[in-house]
C-alpha cells in the first residue's frame, strides 16, 4: 500500500508541480550523521549533526520529528560548535534559527525519544522512522548508528525502504545502517532487537514474547522482496513488447484514419470547378465559417452574423452605426436569438446602434448577461452544425480504441509499484495519445468535406483573384464574399477585396450599382471594431489560487520526519 500511495503521488506530480514550503532557499544536505544511544529506561537520547551547503541568504533550518503513537520527543536543542542557538517549536517541526549567506554549515541536534524502545519478556527492539515520505530534501550522505545499553552480540539489525540492505553489527553490538544517499520523499524506517536483559528498567510493552514474531516478520518481508525483483526482472522483460504491441497499434489507427482523409479530400478536389466562385451555401454563413475557421473570434463571427441579416433582408440599414429590424420571422435559430439580444436586450426593440452597444457593456452589471447571450447564441450555431452531420460519429470504434487504451492504466500503475519509471512514463504517452485519437477523431461526411474543401480553395484563391472575375459575380455573391472574408478576419483578403471592388468602382464601363455593396465593407469595418471593444470590455478575469502541502508521519508507528531550510 505505500508504493502504490508513492506511485499515485508520481502520477499526480505529472499535471500538478507541488511547491516545497521553503523552496525559495538553494541548499544541499551534504552529510548527516545520526547517534541513537539506547537506555535501559527504554528511552533514547539521539544526537543528530546535519552538515548543510548554503548558494544563497538562509535564515536557518528545519527538523522535523514525528513521534511513533505510545512516544514522545522532549529536551529538543540546537548547537553550532558548542553554541546554543535559538529553536522555535511549531507542533512537529523544529526551527533552529542561524542566518548566513553561500557558506557550509554543521548543526548538532540533541533530542530524546520517550519510550522509545518496545521491550518484551525475550527481546526489546528499537523500530523508528528517522525520516518519511513527507521529507521533502535529499541528503547526499547518511549514517545511522544505534548504541545498546552495553556491549552485547546477540544484536539482529534490519532496515526497510531506502535503508534495505545497509545494515552491519559492530563487534560491540553497535547497528550501523551506511544509507548513502538518500532521496526526497521516501520511507526508511530502522529495526534493532536486543536481548530484554539490556533493558531491565523499562516496563513491558506486552507480556508477549516476540521473538519468533519479529523473526518472521523479518523472513516474510525478506521473500516480499525477492518475489519483488522477480516481478520486476519478468515484467521489464514484458514492458517492451507490451508497449511495442500498442504503439504498432496506435500507428495502424493513426496511418488508416490519415489514409482515409487524403483519399476523401483528392477525391472532392478532383470534382471542385476550376473557376473561382463563391460557394453555395449548404448551411447559415455564420455555421460556415465556425465549421471552416473553429477558433474564430466571436467578434468576428457577430459580425458576419449581422451583415447576413442585413443581406437576407432581416434588417435595413442606411448607414453603419444604426440598424432597424424589419423581419422577425429568420430562417435559422441563432438568427432569431441575435435579433433578440442585439435589438430586444440592447436597442428598443426595432432599432440597434452601435452606441447602444457600447452604453450595454460600459455597465459591469450587463457583463455576464453579454456573455450568457453570446454564449446561447454561439450554441446555437453549433446546432446547425450538428444537425448537417458534417462529421462522422463512428461511436463504436471511437470507444473501442478508448477502452483499448484504458487497459494500460493497471499496467502503467503495476510498472510504477515495481519503479520502472521508463516503461511507465512511455505507456503514460500512449495511453493519452490513444485517448487523444479516440476524442478526436472525428472524420469528414462526404458532404462536410465537400463544404470543407470548397471553402478552403475560395479563400485561397480569392486573395489572387483579377477583377474582372470579381465583377463577373452577382451584388450577392461579392457581398457573400465581402461577409466571408470579415468573418474569417484575414486581413490580406479583406484589403485584397476592397482594392477589387475600388477597381471595378472606378471602372466607367461598369452598369453595376457599387452603394449597396460599399455599404457592406463600411458596416463590416464598423461592426468588427465595436463587437471588438464589447468583448474586450466583458473580458472575463480570472485568478489562480496556490496551495501547500503538510507533512504527515508515514514511517513506523505513524512516525516520520525531514529537513529542510529557510
Amino acid at each position: 500500500m505505500k508504493k502504490l500511495a508513492s506511485i499515485l503521488i508520481f502520477l499526480s506530480s505529472l499535471l500538478i508541480l507541488v511547491q516545497p514550503a521553503f523552496a525559495d532557499v538553494e541548499y544541499t544536505i551534504k552529510d548527516v550523521q545520526i547517534n541513537a544511544y539506547l537506555k535501559g529506561n527504554g528511552d533514547v537520547e539521539v544526537k543528530e549533526r546535519f552538515t548543510y551547503y548554503f548558494e544563497d541568504d538562509f535564515n536557518g533550518i528545519t527538523r522535523t520529528i514525528i513521534p511513533k503513537k505510545g512516544t514522545s520527543i522532549k529536551d529538543f536543542v540546537a548547537s553550532e560548535d558548542g553554541k546554543s542557538l535559538n529553536v522555535e517549536t511549531d507542533d512537529n517541526v523544529y526551527k533552529i534559527y542561524r542566518s548566513g549567506k553561500e557558506e557550509t554549515v554543521t548543526v548538532d541536534l540533541n533530542y530524546t525519544i520517550l519510550n522509545g524502545v518496545e521491550v518484551y519478556p525475550d527481546v526489546a527492539q528499537f523500530y523508528w522512522p528517522f525520516f518519511d515520505s513527507s521529507n521533502e530534501s535529499e541528503y547526499e550522505n547518511m549514517t545511522i548508528y544505534v548504541h545498546p545499553p552495553s556491549e552485547t552480540d546477540n544484536v539482529t539489525a534490519y532496515g526497510y525502504d531506502e535503508a534495505y540492505d545497509t545494515a552491519e553489527v559492530s563487534q560491540e553490538g553497535v547497528a550501523i545502517f551506511s544509507l548513502g544517499h538518500v532521496r526526497d520523499e521516501k520511507n526508511g524506517d530502522i529495526r534493532v532487537v536486543y536481548d530484554a536483559t539490556q533493558f531491565s528498567a523499562a516496563s513491558l510493552t506486552s507480556e508477549n514474547m516476540m521473538r519468533d514474531s519479529i523473526e518472521a516478520e523479518i523472513t516474510n518481508t525478506e521473500a516480499e522482496i525477492a518475489l519483488f525483483q522477480e516481478r520486476t526482472e519478468w515484467l521489464n522483460s514484458v514492458a517492451p513488447y507490451v508497449i511495442g504491441l500498442f504503439g504498432v497499434y496506435f500507428i495502424i489507427l493513426l496511418l488508416v484514419s490519415i489514409r482515409q482523409k487524403v483519399e476523401l479530400r483528392h477525391y472532392v478536389q478532383r470534382r471542385l470547378k476550376q473557376d473561382l466562385s463563391v460557394p453555395k451555401l449548404e448551411m447559415s454563413l455564420p455555421a460556415t465559417i465556425l465549421y471552416t475557421s473553429p477558433f474564430t473570434p466571436s467578434n468576428q463571427l457577430l459580425t458576419t452574423s449581422l451583415l447576413e441579416l442585413v443581406r437576407k433582408g432581416y434588417v435595413q440599414s442606411d448607414k453603419e452605426e444604426e440598424f432597424l429590424l424589419v423581419n422577425r420571422h429568420t430562417e435559422y435559430e441563432h438568427e432569431r436569438l441575435l435579433i433578440e439580444f442585439l435589438f430586444d436586450k440592447i436597442g428598443d426593440s426595432t432599432t440597434f446602434r452601435f452606441e447602444d452597444l457600447k452604453a450595454f457593456t460600459e455597465k459591469k452589471s450587463n457583463h455576464n448577461d453579454y456573455n450568457e447571450q453570446v454564449q446561447t447564441w454561439l450554441n446555437a450555431i453549433r446546432e446547425e452544425l450538428q444537425s448537417n452531420k458534417l462529421t462522422q460519429s463512428k461511436a463504436g470504434f471511437r470507444w473501442t480504441v478508448a477502452i483499448s487504451s484504458l487497459l494500460l492504466i493497471p499496467f502503467c500503475i503495476y510498472l510504477g509499484m515495481h519503479e520502472l519509471f521508463m516503461w511507465m512514463f512511455f505507456s503514460i504517452i500512449l495511453m493519452f495519445c490513444l485517448l487523444a485519437f479516440s476524442i478526436f477523431h472525428n472524420p469528414r461526411t462526404l458532404n462536410g468535406a465537400v463544404i470543407w474543401e470548397q471553402w478552403k480553395h475560395f479563400k485561397k484563391g480569392v486573395g489572387e483573384l483579377p477583377s474582372s472575375q470579381w465583377s463577373k459575380w452577382s451584388e450577392d455573391d461579392q457581398i457573400l464574399a465581402i461577409n466571408y472574408t470579415h468573418g474569417i478576419g484575414d486581413k490580406r483578403i479583406i484589403e485584397r477585396s476592397k482594392i477589387l471592388f475600388n477597381q471595378i468602382n472606378n471602372t466607367s464601363s461598369s452598369s453595376m450599382d457599387t452603394t449597396n455593396i460599399m455599404l457592406f465593407f463600411l458596416i463590416a469595418t464598423s461592426a468588427n471594431q465595436h463587437f471588438g471593444q464589447a468583448d474586450t470590455a466583458v473580458a472575463a478575469t480570472t485568478s489562480t489560487g496556490s496551495s501547500t502541502t503538510v507533512g504527515t508521519g508515514t514511517g513506523v508507528g505513524g512516525g516520520g520526519g525531514g529537513s529542510g531550510a529557510f
